[in-house]
């Protein structure tokens, strides 16, 4: 039997986890198949794809929603980890339809690393989901 996933790392600039770490508590993405696999309780880790290239720390997911951007600035608003001009960019620059959704994860207990590490392989933009082994070895690897 496959191990269910229990953790999502995805790359992102230093800003925008920054913006995270100081209380912006929603995240989005869009995402190929809808829900990589992910439930309530389980991490998103961040990455910082520039600059350290190492995850900084991880946030436990509180909810998990499919919304449009329309959608996404209305309930979340000065929640959200980017802002609107932000997530249209975003939107414009993967071509993506104005009623595509985007996952929406409510994240709490944000914590940031003492010391980042680096990942046995290369994360992409479509992230790397992990089994509850693979997510308990990175940490004392790092």
């Amino acid at each position: 039997m496959k191990e269910r996933k229990v953790a999502v790392i995805y790359p992102l600039l230093h800003e925008h986890i920054e913006r995270i770490f100081q209380g912006k508590d929603v995240f989005c993405k869009y995402v190929g198949k809808g829900n990589p696999g992910l439930k309530v309780g389980d991490k998103l880790l961040f990455y910082e794809s520039r600059g350290q290239s190492r995850v900084v720390g991880e946030a436990t997911i509180g909810t998990i929603e499919f919304l449009t951007p329309e959608e996404v600035i209305a309930k979340y608003g000065d929640r959200l980890f980017i802002t609107k001009e932000e997530l249209d960019n975003y939107r414009k620059l993967r071509c993506r339809p104005l009623d595509k959704r985007l996952m929406v994860l409510s994240l709490y207990n944000t914590r940031r690393y003492k010391e980042p590490f680096r990942t046995s392989k290369p994360v992409t933009m479509a992230g790397q989901t992990l089994s509850k082994e693979e997510y308990k070895m990175m940490l004392s690897a790092g």
